[in-house]
């Protein structure tokens, strides 16, 4: 049996304070941010505090760094957060930030075991996801993994000097696609 934390490229594993200096690579490059809600520089002192910050994961934040199975290098991040015991629901974050993993099927891998390990180790019913709009590949994997569109915020976002529509997407249990 395959562990519930691997995918088929894919392995979620906790956060490191040795992954600080990458994701603080990562989350200043303009091209990786331009589909996330950041917005300013982050230090790397930031970066620091973030992983101490989520190094004793419980139900209400479930994150995990994305690590590559072939050569355990990490690639990104991914999070359940804002989980509700009452509601049996989560919402999604993930981030790829070795933009030489993007289109190559690791996004998708990860979005699919960690949805995986929602629903059968935190015992979700949903899990939701907000997009923004214009970024089609994220909705690609999205849709590809069994995510639904629920609803659009109407230009409720602005950034790059313009406003965006965010999509919101959900995956309820038993809807999510393997391939």
């Amino acid at each position: 049996m395959t562990s519930i934390f691997e995918g088929t490229l894919i392995r979620l594993r906790a956060r490191e304070p040795e992954d600080a200096p990458l994701l603080y690579k990562w989350f200043n490059d303009p091209e990786v941010t331009e589909f996330l809600t950041m917005r300013y520089p982050l230090s790397i002192k930031s970066e620091r505090d973030f992983i101490e910050s989520v190094a004793k994961p419980d139900y209400s934040h479930a994150g995990f760094a994305i690590e590559t199975l072939a050569e355990s290098r990490l690639i990104g991040g991914i999070d359940l957060v804002k989980s509700s015991p009452e509601n049996r629901s989560a919402e999604l974050g993930i981030a790829i930030g070795d933009k030489s993993c993007w289109d190559g099927g690791y996004g998708t891998d990860a979005m699919r075991t960690l949805c995986r390990f929602g629903f059968e180790m935190m015992n979700l019913h949903r899990i939701q996801l907000e997009v923004y709009a214009p970024n089609d590949r994220a909705r690609h994997v999205y849709e590809k993994v069994g995510f639904v569109v629920e609803g659009r915020l109407r230009d409720a976002l602005f950034k790059y000097g313009r406003y965006h529509d965010i999509l919101v997407m959900s995956l309820l249990e038993g809807e999510l696609r393997d391939e």
